[in-house]
C-alpha cells in the first residue's frame, strides 16, 4: 500500500468515527457535511472525496456498524453455546444495537418503508456473515432443515426481527422488553417446522 493510499484510508477511519458521533447525536437528516468538515478540520471536498456523498458516507457508517456487530457477536457467545442461545444473543444485541443507535436510523427507517431491504441489499456482504451464522443455528435447531431452508429462515428471522425494529421506532415502546418474545416465538415456530 502506498502511503498516499494509507493517508486516504487513516482519514477516512477518522472522519468515518467524527461522522458516526454525528449521526447518533442528531441523526442522519440533521448531520451536516460542513459541520463534520469543521469538527474534523478538512475541507468538504476532502470528505466527497473519500465519500462521494453524504449517503455514501451514510452508507460507509452502515457497513462500519454491521461488520462491528458480527465482531461484538462473535465475543459475546460461549463457543459451547447452543442454538437457542446464540439465535436470543443475536436479537439482543441487534435490538441493543438499534436501540443505541435510533437517531442514526430512525429518520431513514420511518421515511421509507423499505429502509431495512434496501439495507440488506445494499450491504449484502456484509450481512452474508451473520445469515451464514443463523443459518448454522437452525441446522442445529431443527436437523430436518436443509442448508436451502435454513437459510431462507435466517432471512426471516431478520424481517421478523426488522418488523419489531419497526414498530418501536413507531409506538416507542421498550425494544429490549421485545427480546424474549422474539426470541421464543422465532425458535417454536423453527422447532415446529418441518
Amino acid at each position: 500500500m502506498s502511503i498516499k493510499e494509507e493517508m486516504n484510508r487513516v482519514k477516512k477511519e477518522l472522519l468515518l468515527k467524527e461522522a458516526s458521533k454525528l449521526f447518533e447525536e442528531i441523526g442522519y437528516e440533521q448531520m451536516k457535511v460542513a459541520d463534520l468538515a469543521k469538527t474534523a478540520q478538512v475541507s468538504v471536498g476532502t470528505i466527497y472525496t473519500l465519500f462521494q456523498s453524504k449517503e455514501g458516507l451514510y452508507l460507509t457508517y452502515i457497513e462500519h456498524q454491521i461488520n462491528r456487530f458480527f465482531i461484538e457477536l462473535q465475543e459475546k457467545i460461549a463457543q459451547d453455546a447452543s442454538a437457542k442461545e446464540k439465535i436470543h444473543a443475536f436479537i439482543e444485541l441487534k435490538f441493543t444495537y438499534y436501540s443505541q443507535k435510533r437517531r442514526a436510523i430512525e429518520q431513514s427507517a420511518t421515511n421509507n418503508p423499505l429502509f431495512f431491504n434496501t439495507l440488506a441489499k445494499e450491504h449484502s456482504l456484509a450481512f452474508e456473515k451473520i445469515y451464514a451464522y443463523l443459518e448454522e443455528c437452525f441446522l442445529e435447531l431443527n436437523p430436518q432443515f436443509n442448508r436451502a431452508k435454513a437459510m431462507r429462515m435466517a432471512f426471516a428471522l431478520n424481517g421478523f426481527s426488522d418488523g419489531y425494529i419497526s414498530l418501536w421506532l413507531e409506538m416507542e415502546d421498550d425494544l429490549m422488553e421485545k427480546v424474549d418474545e422474539v426470541s421464543s416465538l422465532f425458535i417454536a415456530m423453527v422447532e415446529q417446522s418441518s
